[in-house]
């Protein structure tokens, strides 16, 4: 299941957010403006003794409506946090990832979008890829992959993620490495490939000789990263191959969900180091 909170940009379109990634919600007080601020920021404010750059999220996405800003929902996720400010915010909904459908723009560069839901009364809600979003405003640098480990591997490493941005820093990373790879844009498709890659093959053995190893995003529409390994782990021609889920969902809850559902490592903060990190110890290892 995933909880979702709904909110409005000023228009008549609803917008969803997962709880998981939000800390709080307040009114919209005093923002600071800040010199060469780039498009879609409104400034910075200070809670709680903590700075956080304010951005406008309809302005952010082009979707601004008539009403101006009324709400700040603040946002964490992976080392960020960030207070979105929003017209108004409704409430939250629990939906199965079954219910999440990938959007009509799926994998262009300029989708902030990783789903859509349809409401029991009809109405359509967009939810938002946060981690777009800021990476389009407010660009974070990347930290560089780990490469001095001794891997021998020839098989590829196979990985999912529904995010074009993070499947191009994954692609990166594997690359610097040394690794070949093969990729999804979600765990259906996930599933059926890595399926048609062991067709005919009975041997668990001879499964690693076609992937050495699984990386599946948490968060991902139609089938999540945790229903996608476990659907793997029942198969026992894929029990000795590694699985690695990665999130920008940093709780100690969501790394449990991931090591109950049979990944052999979580990895919180979804950066080149700690993933390159974690992919070279476990094919060192295996």
């Amino acid at each position: 299941m995933i909880e979702i909170l709904l909110f409005s940009l000023g228009g008549s379109e609803v917008f969803g957010m997962n709880v998981f990634k939000i800390r709080e919600v307040t009114e919209l007080s005093q923002v600071t403006q800040v010199p060469g601020q780039p498009a879609g920021m409104n400034g910075v404010i200070s809670l709680r003794g903590q700075v956080l750059p304010v951005m406008d999220l309809g302005s952010a996405i082009g979707m601004g409506g008539k009403e101006s800003p009324t709400k700040l929902i603040i946002s964490e996720f992976a080392s960020r946090s960030v207070a979105f400010a929003v017209a108004e915010v409704d409430k939250i909904i629990r939906v199965p990832w079954s219910d999440v459908k990938p959007p009509q723009r799926y994998d262009t560069e300029a989708g902030a979008l990783f789903g859509v839901v349809m409401l029991e009364d009809g109405r359509l809600v967009s939810l938002l890829d946060v981690e777009s979003v800021c990476q389009k405003v407010l660009p974070e640098e990347d930290s560089d992959p780990i490469t001095d480990f001794n891997i021998s591997h020839s098989a590829p490493v196979f990985f999912v993620d529904d995010s074009l941005v993070a499947r191009r820093k994954i692609s990166e990373v594997l690359d610097k490495m040394g690794l070949k790879h093969a990729h999804a844009i979600n765990g259906i498709e996930a599933q059926n490939k890595l399926l048609a890659m062991v067709n005919g093959i009975e041997s668990a053995s001879r499964v690693k000789d076609k992937v050495s190893l699984v990386l599946v995003d948490e968060e991902m529409p139609e089938m999540d990263g945790c229903t996608l390994t476990r659907q793997l782990r029942s198969d026992p021609r894929f029990k000795d191959v590694p699985v690695i889920m990665y999130s920008s969902l940093t709780s100690d809850e969501n790394a449990k969900r991931g090591i109950e559902a049979g990944v052999d490592t979580y990895v919180k903060k979804f950066d080149a180091e700690s993933l390159s990190k974690a992919i070279g110890h476990l094919l060192e290892k295996a």
